[in-house]
């Protein structure tokens, strides 16, 4: 039998169901162009260098991280607990933050309980628990203060329950001065140290304080009155003054021991009887000491 040549339809039909195959499996372009007879697009000069470069830039980088991690495998479990011991660090030092805050806060809350009206055995108690806090050394100071007015009375009526007290508030202004810098709290303190050292006698080391007082803090307001008292020591008037009171030793006075005050422990003595022929009784007034000799001027 005679085979049918085939028709020119027919074949462009065939050329093209064979296009579709070719391009459903996937061949690029090129392929086709090839096959379909079309020029073949190829790749400049350049285009084909940046892509190279470009591929060995990338494997020398994929070499050098794979280099890096094989370097770093052996230390992977030390850096590991590097990294955990940091993070505990950070979480500690947040919580020890915390934790002295609230001590501050409590320590100022108890100063402040604590006064006013002051309360000694509670001021103590804050400078003893809270020592080393800025409510601590202010409870420190207010004791300080206390012990200071005190003794600064006594000096004039009794001198042995006066040095005691003196000698107290002097040794708290040199500790609270030991552990800070300037700010309030150490104005106050090296002045209330310059009162002590004068009402004790050291009339050097007073009139120092006073100097410091007036040179450190020249606004504050203490600091005209230390001028006063460093220019006043250096006078002989007030040092002749203070040697004169040196010397007086006060009569502290009687101690009233009566269960209630304001009367006698005791019955009075009995008035003596009146002498025959007087109509008047002896006068029972005792005799008032001598007054005693007048201190001199204190310069001005």
């Amino acid at each position: 039998m005679k085979k049918r040549s085939a028709r020119p339809g027919d074949r462009r039909d065939h050329e093209r169901r064979f296009s579709e195959r070719q391009t459903a499996r996937g061949d690029d372009d090129d392929n086709l162009a090839t096959r379909e007879g079309r020029p073949v697009r190829l790749p400049l000069a350049s285009e084909t260098s940046e892509e190279v470069e470009e591929e060995v830039h990338g494997n020398a980088l994929a070499e050098g991280i794979t280099s890096a991690l094989e370097a770093l495998r052996p230390h992977l479990r030390a850096m590991l607990f590097g990294l955990a011991g940091l993070f505990l660090a950070a979480v500690g030092w947040m919580w020890a933050r915390q934790q002295e805050a609230g001590r501050v806060e409590k320590s100022w809350n108890d100063y402040l309980a604590a006064m006013p009206p002051v309360d000694p055995a509670a001021l103590a108690d804050v400078a003893s628990q809270h020592a080393g806090t800025p409510a601590g050394q202010w409870a420190r100071l207010t004791q300080a203060e206390i012990d200071l007015d005190e003794g600064a009375e006594l000096v004039f009526v009794d001198r042995e329950r006066a040095k005691p007290k003196l000698q107290a508030a002097a040794d708290a202004y040199a500790g609270i001065l030991a552990g800070v810098g300037k700010g309030l709290l150490a104005e106050r303190a090296t002045f209330g140290l310059a009162k002590a050292n004068e009402s004790l006698g050291k009339l050097d080391d007073a009139r120092q304080g006073y100097e410091v007082v007036a040179q450190d803090y020249p606004n504050g307001a203490v600091a005209g009155m230390a001028r006063q008292r460093a220019v006043a020591l250096k006078g002989e008037t007030v040092k002749e003054w203070y040697t004169w009171f040196d010397n007086r030793k006060p009569t502290p006075p009687p101690v009233d021991n009566s269960p209630i005050l304001g009367l006698p422990s005791e019955d009075p003595p009995a008035a003596p009887a009146a002498p025959a022929g007087s109509d008047k009784l002896p006068a029972t007034e005792p005799a008032t000491e001598a007054a005693p000799a007048t201190p001199p001027a204190a310069q001005e």
